[in-house]
């Protein structure tokens, strides 16, 4: 199940279609909005998840990233990779000095992915955890 530790259900193809259209027109740098940006397969031909950032008015030079995967493609090194590009993107185009993300406890493979990207735990709520990672930690895990 792709979105059991996210809320909400999963969107059907047509509002995918719509979504990433909606996505593909947004300014890069728009505040207080979600930018997303699909992970595709090449040699399947399919979009297997998607990676994206929170950029909140409130938190200037910082976001909240996220990522979710069809499970068929859990523990082959897809998301790693994705978030990899993907956070370089955030730090060095975007410009972002820090970068935070959560999780349920529960998910393991998702906290477990952030430790491997070299983000730290910066505290734990009830079920939830919660990591972050500067632009400098980031650079320095990169050489």
């Amino acid at each position: 199940m792709v979105r059991r530790y996210l809320p909400g259900a999963a969107m059907s193809a047509e509002q995918a279609r719509d979504y990433l259209a909606g996505q593909a027109v947004l300014d890069e740098h728009a505040l207080d909005a979600w930018h997303g940006f699909a992970v595709q397969h090449l040699a399947d031909d399919r979009v297997i998840g998607d990676v994206g950032v929170w950029l909140a008015s409130d938190r200037p030079g910082a976001g909240d990233v996220g990522f979710q995967f069809h499970p068929g493609y859990h523990g082959q090194g897809y998301a790693y990779e994705a978030m990899r590009l993907f956070l370089t993107y955030v730090f060095d185009s975007l410009g972002l000095s820090q970068v935070t993300a959560g999780c349920e406890t529960a998910n393991s493979s998702s906290w477990g992915l952030m430790e491997r990207l070299g983000m730290r735990r910066l505290g734990e709520t009830g079920q939830s955890l919660r990591y972050g990672l500067t632009r400098e930690q980031w650079a320095a895990s990169a050489d």
